[in-house]
């Protein structure tokens, strides 16, 4: 049979190894060799239900897979299409890939090819070594067994309803709490929308002077919106810069290098950077 076959011990339950490889955040963690990162993940996780992975390399390369899942056994047996695009190997023929889940965990991951000659011009591709270093990854992350994330950013500022007013009405903050206990406590938490951290303005909830956080970094998909939005709502943004071999240039860049720079009234800076709206 014109097959690879590559086999994996994981320490960690099947349900966490199926689940890493059919839930998009989990698979945008690890999938793919050294160096590259997966920003597409679009998942349909049924019995002819489709996939697509789009995945950026060095040299601003790109990688295309896609196809269809003909069996969804969880936490068990995930059988499926692909076409991988972007490789002249296997660019105009489909493969079958099986993952077979057992024990706690013994993975086996068995791509199947029409024929010998496309199976070996595959493997000459580099594709067992990238599905290799991509179930290293995975490994590492799955060591992990509590997700730390931050939740919680403290802006000092020295009128805490002036700093309120910016960061609800000129930001676009949703405030979630406005707490008190008399005078020498209060704090007010605001979210920028579509975040998983919030910041906190307040009396005795930290130790830094007002003014002193600099350069605490929000994203947005459109950094030429943002910049019309915080104008319009008379946050006084800088203009767009971009940088050039280390200096500050005015005018939007490539990718991943587009900012605008602001200022709170207790003058704690902003960076807002844009991040292309396919890696979101």
């Amino acid at each position: 049979m014109s097959d690879i076959v590559i086999t994996r011990e994981f320490a960690a339950p099947r349900q966490r190894v199926f689940a890493a490889h059919t839930e998009p955040d989990l698979l945008m963690r690890w999938f793919g060799p050294h160096g590259w990162r997966l920003v597409v993940c679009e998942i349909d996780l049924r019995a002819g239900g489709a996939w697509r992975y789009v995945m950026h390399g060095p040299g601003q390369e790109t990688m295309t897979l896609h196809g269809t899942y003909l069996e969804v056994d969880a936490p068990n047996r995930l059988v499926m299409t692909e076409t991988n695009v972007d490789c002249h190997a296997r660019a105009d023929y489909e493969s079958v890939l099986t993952l077979d889940f057992v024990g706690a965990t013994t993975l086996t991951h068995t791509a199947r090819f029409p024929t010998d000659a496309i199976r070996d011009a595959v493997l000459e591709s580099g594709m067992a070594r990238g599905v290799t270093e991509g179930f290293e990854r995975l490994g590492k992350i799955l060591e992990h067994t509590m997700d730390w994330k931050i939740e919680l950013v403290p802006v000092p500022v020295t009128d805490v309803d002036r700093a309120k007013d910016f960061y609800e009405n000129k930001m676009g903050f949703h405030v979630d709490v406005d707490h008190a206990q008399g005078d020498a406590f209060r704090i007010v938490q605001l979210t920028p929308p579509g975040s998983g951290c919030s910041i906190a303005v307040g009396i005795g909830i930290c130790d830094m002077k007002p003014g002193e956080l600099l350069g605490v970094q929000l994203v947005v998909d459109d950094i030429q919106a943002a910049h019309r939005q915080l104008t319009e709502s008379g946050a006084e943004p800088s203009n767009v810069f971009h940088f050039e071999e280390g200096r500050r240039v005015d005018g939007p860049g490539d990718r991943w290098n587009s900012f605008i720079s602001l200022n709170d009234p207790d003058g704690n800076r902003w960076i807002v950077q844009e991040r292309p709206a396919e890696e979101s």
